[in-house]
């Protein structure tokens, strides 16, 4: 188990992935977020752990934050504010009911291989 871990989990083939990934690496490394891709074997393992479905990284990032699991678009907002600095206020957007936060997100997740 990841107990004192952050790890994001995220589609290590999506480019708007990846470069997300590099955004949040660019300032003090995230907060100590580690980053794995999904095809990784560590996030086999982690998934398994923490009883994750492995297709649930075809639809979403997911963050494992001290032994706690958030998807899709809670778990953007936490890596932002992880990063630090002015991108703490990115959990303002936390006040946006769920619903309507994860259906940006699924929008844009449905998109995110054209882009």
């Amino acid at each position: 188990m990841a107990e004192d871990r952050h790890v994001l989990i995220y589609d290590g083939d999506c480019k708007l992935c990846e470069n997300t990934v590099r955004f949040l690496r660019s300032k003090n490394n995230a907060g100590g977020l580690e980053f794995i891709p999904a095809s990784d074997a560590e996030s086999d393992q982690l998934l398994t752990d923490y009883r994750i479905p492995k297709e649930t990284t075809a639809r979403t990032v997911i963050l494992i934050d001290k032994n706690k699991v958030f998807t899709k678009s809670e778990a953007v907002i936490r890596a932002l504010q992880k990063r630090g600095g002015i991108w703490r206020l990115a959990g303002i957007f936390m006040v946006i009911p769920a619903f309507i936060r994860n259906l940006t997100y699924d929008w844009v997740a449905g998109i995110r291989k054209k882009l």
